[in-house]
């Protein structure tokens, strides 16, 4: 597919997706008024579409079910579906029945559906014609259409749509015959997750008449249940490159070039700055890009377009943004005034061959080299993130100025002073704050503490469940919580940690409606709580002053010191947060300034994804910067606990980074010249700030333990290496809230040497971070010994095998020796597993093996024996059942210097046999079987000399690994003297006749 009909087919689908945002709840129909009662519709019903009586007998076909969506193209029907979160399986399903007699040349889209990573699809009706389009990210469209032209479904008949995935083929059934079937390409399944079915919609664009019927999901042949979803206020998010997250409509428009003046002004308001799109109407290279612009807030995207972005960063400069690069700020003046002040300023951006040049009025110019001399531009972005207040003129591409049309009459001004938001650090703000998911927190710390007489707050919420803020004093002896418990509202009381007083008025608050508390002492010691004007009052016992307050979370110090005090984040509405009668809440407290808004517009917190972790005492290895381990974190917890063990021979390279997405401030440890530091830097105006640095070498090799630790409550740093510890202290300014973490090196943070090492035992914040898919399997099992770096794709070599080392990351060692069940030679280790039969079943390992014909595994249920061997170095399951045997071969050829990986899948009628990257499909007729016999399973069976790690088998939902299960309980395996077991072990070389 071509580069331009690409990104038209994807301007395409981000249209039907803003359809479906901005349609309105009532066009939403369906044939029961009660969408909670809906169980089945009667048989004999006459369904009405678009005034054409249709009977509906379901004589066509019987599997029909009788829930039935009647869509009408003048009705705008639109439902979502979505399934709970599921684990994932190699086979997934979406079917579903339609009727539509709909005559039309223009496509029609169905149904759409969002997946994991980023995957999401549309059934299309074009001509006739049905076409299923699936995409993910930038990878290449795969499509799936009917045979030939004859087959159309627009014919007033049911007619029932298949699409199944196995493994990485997806298959297209329409009737129950196939109609196309694709391998998916390299890269689609890249993150094993959810393909199929996690949220459905169906007429997303509304352009859809006939019915739709019988929708089902299935996953590993399980039919998930569907639930209906409102999605009345629901909004798309688009996540982007570092600037880029979106949640509101982007309005596209058209431009022309040299017509009319009075069409040259973009508007950003503070209550209408929705994104802007522009085609390019200027078919040609890049040569050169001006306007002028005024601004009065920071952190957000003026322009954007290919890859390159101009954006105001946290302290209210201009910055030139290019994936990849380093990020530069361009100053107006000598000075470096910032340039949020509401003037006006005129930037120009300049392609010279492959060298960037930026400059504001004619002032200093910054140049960054790009990757090629040519940039062709499609269109322009203005105003990404909805964080753009201002305005932008005159804006002239390759000496062409360009005139916007299709704008409102208010999007087209430059709005005067009198309404600017101030950025003065001292002003204080009086309009409403939202608290959405992973928003920071509040957090007001008083230059001097203040005696508490009263505290009062406006707030809004749906949530039964929440942290709305806490007051705290200096020492953390006193302090006070506003929760929302089960609706009701509490204010909780702790006198030197021990819970005093606990208030509630028993008045549900999550309406959606504004709610105004008040806290005030009375009397000295009489405690007032009044909620909307509902009192009640307890007797305080002492007075105390406020010294930090938090609003959103609770207070970071509390919840680190006191486990049994804690709850989830606040989702809703602030405003008019005030003490002793004081406004305290100022511009410099909120991070983000889309979050300052005029009218509440409240968000659903969204669902909690089960996340599986790697433990953390499991090591491995980084040696190029294609390791390096990217994970998210939660923004809008504050740091103060991380900690992260490591072996290496590096004397430079960055060990860890801690960074910010929203105001590019970065934590980075790194070693240079065999020493450890500590800085906090910059990435915008490139300021570093050295923390610490070590005297002492510790890229020795041997294992080097770093703890780093916040004290909040005292605002210093506590660095421990080893048995080593040092307090820094007068740190206050430092901003430690972030959103990405680094392993190993950066990707944003320049670096020329790379960390080379083993890792292992990494927290943040006292919690595991890495998740079973971010580390490459080969790069597990990792070891230092003899200036070498050892893992799982180099293993150790003349290491003597230790005992059983009761470590997540053990490798079991076969040495071919006398065996438990020597008679039948079924194996030197036996497993007893807990695991169940089920209709689907796994089988997964990872070998490295000399052995050329051996017995790797083998199980037993009756007269059916179940066995994968090795036979001329190629692996087969052989399943033998009575006298006849049934052979299977895995798709490849084990090598005496390689891992490989073996997984058998099977289904009611199926074996799916993978050996590393390849898969081969198999139907089998055989009598019911279980790959896991008798659960009496065995391993390093007759012949079989090398390593076997990574041992899990599956039953439906159920999961086993044999190593974390023997560490747990040691009696579940029995092996004799042959079998060792350790992360690194001698294999035998073979020998040569």
């Amino acid at each position: 597919m071509g580069f331009t009909q690409r990104i038209l087919n994807i301007i395409s689908i981000l249209i039907i997706m803003e359809s479906y945002l901005c349609q309105d709840e009532s066009y939403s129909i369906i044939v029961n008024d009660d969408i909670n009662t809906i169980n089945k519709l009667p048989a004999n019903l006459t369904l009405t579409v678009d005034d054409t009586r249709i009977e509906d007998t379901f004589n066509s076909n019987s599997s029909i079910q009788e829930t039935i969506i009647e869509n009408s193209s003048t009705l705008k029907t639109r439902k979502k579906y979505a399934t709970d979160e599921e684990d994932y399986t190699s086979i997934e399903s979406i079917i579903f029945s339609i009727r539509t007699n709909q005559q039309t040349s223009k496509a029609i889209t169905v149904l759409i559906g969002f997946a994991y990573e980023n995957i999401s699809y549309a059934f299309h009706i074009e001509n006739g014609k049905l076409n299923i389009i699936f995409s993910q990210g930038e990878l290449s469209y795969v499509t799936l259409t009917t045979k030939n032209d004859t087959e159309l479904i627009t014919d007033g008949q049911w007619h029932q749509l298949n699409v199944e995935r196995s493994n990485q083929k997806l298959t297209f059934t329409l009737d129950n015959i196939e109609q196309a079937n694709v391998e998916l390409p390299d890269g689609w399944l890249a993150k094993r997750n959810v393909f199929i079915g996690a949220e459905l919609i169906t007429v997303p664009d509304g352009n859809f008449s006939g019915n739709i019927g019988d929708i089902s999901i299935t996953n590993a042949g399980r039919s998930l249940n569907l639930r209906i979803e409102d999605n009345s206020d629901e909004s798309l998010e688009e996540s982007q490159a570092t600037t880029t997250t979106t949640t509101t409509t982007t309005t596209t428009i058209a431009s022309v070039v040299n017509q009319s003046e009075s069409l040259r002004t973009l508007g950003f308001h503070p209550n209408d700055n929705n994104p802007i799109i522009v085609p390019s109407a200027i078919r040609a290279f890049f040569k050169n890009l001006s306007f002028s612009f005024r601004t009065y807030s920071n952190l957000s995207t003026i322009i954007q377009f290919d890859e390159i972005s101009l954006n105001i960063d946290i302290d209210g400069y201009l910055a030139l943004f290019i994936q990849d690069r380093q990020v530069q700020r361009i100053f107006s003046d000598q000075e470096g005034t910032p340039i949020n002040d509401g003037k006006f300023y005129f930037v120009e951006l300049q392609l010279n061959d492959q060298t960037l040049e930026a400059w504001i009025d004619k002032n200093k110019k910054i140049s960054i080299e790009l990757s090629s001399s040519f940039l062709f531009i499609e269109k322009f972005l203005f105003g990404l993130n909805n964080r753009f207040i201002g305005c932008i003129e005159n804006v002239t591409y390759n000496n062409e100025i360009l005139i916007f049309t299709g704008l409102s009459s208010n999007r087209q001004q430059c709005f005067s002073n009198n309404i600017i938001i101030k950025s003065i650090g001292d002003s204080h703000i009086d309009r409403i704050v939202s608290f959405r998911d992973n928003d920071r927190p509040l957090i007001v710390i008083l230059d001097n503490p203040e005696e508490f007489h009263m505290f009062s707050l406006l707030f809004y919420t749906q949530e039964a469940n929440s942290i709305i803020g806490s007051l705290a004093d200096e020492t953390y002896e006193n302090f006070m919580i506003l929760t929302v418990q089960n609706e009701y509202l509490y204010l909780t009381y702790y006198n030197k940690g021990e819970k005093i007083i606990e208030m509630t008025t028993n008045r549900s608050v999550n309406d959606k409606n504004e709610h105004k508390i008040v806290i005030k002492l009375i009397h000295q010691n009489d405690l007032l709580f009044e909620l909307d004007g509902n009192i009640i009052m307890e007797n305080m016992t002492e007075m105390f002053y406020i010294s930090t307050v938090y609003i959103g979370k609770l207070d970071s110090y509390i919840k680190e010191q006191f486990s049994n005090v804690d709850g989830a984040h606040f989702i809703g509405c602030i405003e008019n947060v005030m003490l002793n009668k004081q406004s305290i809440v100022k511009l410099e407290h909120v991070n983000q300034l889309d979050r300052l808004i005029n009218t509440c517009q409240i968000t659903e917190r969204k669902r909690t994804k089960a996340i599986s972790y790697i433990s953390p005492d499991i090591s491995f290895s980084v040696r190029d910067p294609q390791d390096i381990i990217e994970i998210p974190i939660l923004p809008n917890e504050e740091f103060y606990h991380c900690q992260i063990s490591f072996r290496t021979p590096s004397y430079n390279g960055i060990i860890a980074s801690i960074y910010s997405n929203v105001d590019h401030r970065v934590l980075i440890l790194f070693l240079r010249d065999g020493n450890f530091h500590l800085t906090y830097d910059s990435t915008d105006n490139k300021s570093s700030q050295l923390i610490f640095h070590d005297n002492e070498t510790i890229n020795d090799g041997q294992q080097h333990y770093i703890l780093i630790s916040h004290q909040i409550s005292t605002k210093n740093l506590s660095i421990q290496i080893d048995n080593r510890s040092i307090i820094i202290s007068n740190l206050s300014s430092l901003s430690l809230f972030f959103d990405v973490i680094t392993i190993g090196g950066s990707y944003r943070v320049m670096s020329i040497n790379q960390f080379v090492g083993c890792f292992a035992n990494i927290t943040y914040n006292h919690r595991p971070l890495l998740l079973e898919d971010m580390v490459k399997s080969d790069r597990y099992d990792c070891i230092y010994e003899q200036d070498l770096i050892c893992d799982r794709q180099m293993p150790c070599i003349n290491i003597q095998p230790l005992q059983f080392c009761g470590q997540p990351d053990c490798s079991l060692v076969c040495m071919s020796s006398s065996l438990i069940n020597a008679d039948d030679n079924k194996g030197s280790l036996q497993y007893s597993a807990h695991i169940e039969s089920g209709v689907y079943e796994q089988i997964h390992l990872m070998i490295f093996t000399i052995s050329s014909n051996a017995v790797l595994f083998t199980s037993t249920n009756g007269t059916i024996q179940v066995s994968i061997i090795i036979q001329n170095y190629y692996p087969r399951l052989i399943i033998r059942n009575g006298g006849i045997i049934y052979t299977y071969d895995f798709p490849g050829r084990v090598r005496g210097d390689q891992w490989h990986v073996l997984q058998c899948q099977k289904t009611i009628n199926t074996i799916d046999l993978t050996f590393d990257d390849e898969t081969r499909h198999y139907t089998y007729f055989i009598e019911y079987f279980s790959l896991f016999g008798d659960k009496k399973i065995y391993l390093c069976g007759k012949n079989f000399i090398g390593y076997v790690q990574d041992i899990i088998f599956m039953a439906d939902n159920h999961h086993e690994n044999l190593i974390h299960n023997a560490i747990r309980n040691p009696k579940l395996i029995d092996y004799d003297y042959s079998v060792t077991w350790n992360n690194r072990a001698d294999v035998p070389e073979r020998k040569l006749y």
